[in-house]
């Protein structure tokens, strides 16, 4: 499979990543879309000013992934301001959020989500190191949790199993730059 991965560096194609989270969003927590009555069919929230967003592209130039890199902002972290923990051990400066990790339905299996993860990892990580993250949150479910150490994404909790306002179960979760490239050789340069 050919893929093309860019950050997103255009309005139009930010248009087109919202309007994919949608499309995610609607086939796995259409609760969510309800609730938070997006009119216009694009999933958008007030960390998206501050993030860094990406894309994996299909060979038909179709969004067939997105993740978003939050990092900077005053608004704190969608992780610390929908869950409980400790959050007074990391170094604000030095803080990111990685989310809306997004796979659409038809690559979601084993091989070609990890050839998507693996790149996403590359730009991530280079991301990461040049704006200084040294820690990066998450809100994971368990099984994708898992998922994410299966392919060298080693989060760890730093809390308890709760609810999430909109997300059902997950741990509130960090993962550490340094770990990502010592845990995967190939994407450090």
């Amino acid at each position: 499979m050919n893929f093309t991965f860019l950050e997103v560096n255009g309005s139009d194609m930010l248009e087109k990543v919202f309007a994919f989270r949608y499309k995610i969003l609607l086939e796995i927590y259409p609760e969510y879309l309800e609730k938070s009555g997006f009119s216009d069919e694009k999933e958008y929230d007030k960390y998206d000013p501050y993030s860094v967003h990406f894309v994996a592209l299909d060979a038909d130039s179709n969004i067939c992934a997105t993740v978003r890199l939050i990092h900077n902002s005053p608004l704190g972290y969608p992780t610390e301001n929908s869950m409980i923990f400790d959050n007074s051990m990391f170094d604000r400066a030095n803080l990111g959020e990685m989310s809306r990790i997004f796979v659409d339905a038809k690559y979601r299996n084993i091989m070609t989500t990890k050839i998507i993860i693996q790149e996403v990892k590359k730009f991530m990580y280079a991301k990461m190191v040049k704006l200084g993250i040294l820690y990066t949150y998450g809100s994971l479910e368990a099984s994708f949790l898992r998922l994410l150490r299966i392919y060298k994404m080693n989060y760890h909790p730093i809390g308890e199993k709760q609810k999430h306002e909109y997300f059902g179960l997950r741990y509130p979760s960090i993962l550490y730059t340094q770990q990502l490239g010592d845990d995967n050789p190939e994407i450090v340069e």
